[in-house]
């Protein structure tokens, strides 16, 4: 199982979300947009990648990540990255965020483990 990350504001369609099992969300206390906590069957991860994709703004650099407990998928309109939970391993990422002016502070693929995402989200009831 993966669990991911997605924000409203990358799709065209601001609904596209939540046509995933959706775990937890976080809504924005100062702006007009949600976090979503999505579940992902290990068996669909691929294919889910390949719709996010598609789904995405062309004009803005937006990304949306995965995880387990071992592994860490970064996935922007245009590429793709897998690494770790470890920040050690993210170096290719960042570089790449920063080279499509994402700012630095939105750099920290935050939850990237399950034990992280309690403190992260307000579950849903």
């Amino acid at each position: 199982m993966y669990h991911g990350i997605i924000l409203d504001l990358e799709f065209e369609d601001k609904a596209f979300p939540k046509k995933f099992n959706v775990f937890a969300k976080r809504k924005s206390t100062t702006s007009d947009w949600t976090i979503y906590g999505v579940e992902i069957a290990d068996t669909d991860i691929g294919q889910t990648i390949l719709e996010i994709q598609q789904a995405m703004k062309n004009d803005e650099p937006y990304y949306a990540h995965f995880y387990n407990n071992t592994e860490l998928v970064v996935v922007f309109r245009q590429k793709i990255f897998t690494v770790t939970p470890d920040s050690s391993t993210w170096l290719p990422v960042v570089e790449y965020e920063k080279s499509i002016q994402i700012p630095e502070e939105q750099l920290d693929f935050q939850p990237n483990r399950f034990q992280d995402e309690r403190g992260f989200f307000k579950y849903l009831e």
